[in-house]
């Protein structure tokens, strides 16, 4: 799967250097694998959660929340695409209480 808006794992490795290598972890089965549904990301990550159309991943036993959008892989005749995450929101727990900081597009943090 192709990782969207990148940039916002950047800035939670610099914000978060505690999460670091759990961010990086998530990175590399997230691009090795073509995710086709809920159920395929919920086998290889037990603490994902799926809400208002957002998958949410638990980073460091819960301390952090990984907010996404996935748009999954799907196979057509022959054609087969990719799939895409795109990273919404890299919050603490606390941040993570309140939806209104979920989804950076909006404008909110």
């Amino acid at each position: 799967m192709h990782i969207v808006t990148r940039s916002r794992l950047s800035e939670a490795i610099e914000q978060y250097p505690d999460a670091a290598s759990e961010i990086k972890a998530w990175v590399g089965i997230v691009e090795a694998v073509r995710q086709h549904n809920f159920l395929v990301v919920s086998s290889r990550f037990r603490d994902a959660d799926y809400g208002n159309g957002y998958v949410v991943f638990d980073i460091r036993r819960n301390r952090y929340m990984l907010i996404t959008v996935i748009h999954y892989a799907k196979t057509a005749g022959e054609k087969q695409t990719e799939g895409h995450v795109y990273i919404r929101s890299f919050l603490t727990h606390k941040q993570y209480n309140n939806p209104s900081n979920w989804d950076k597009r909006f404008g909110t943090k």
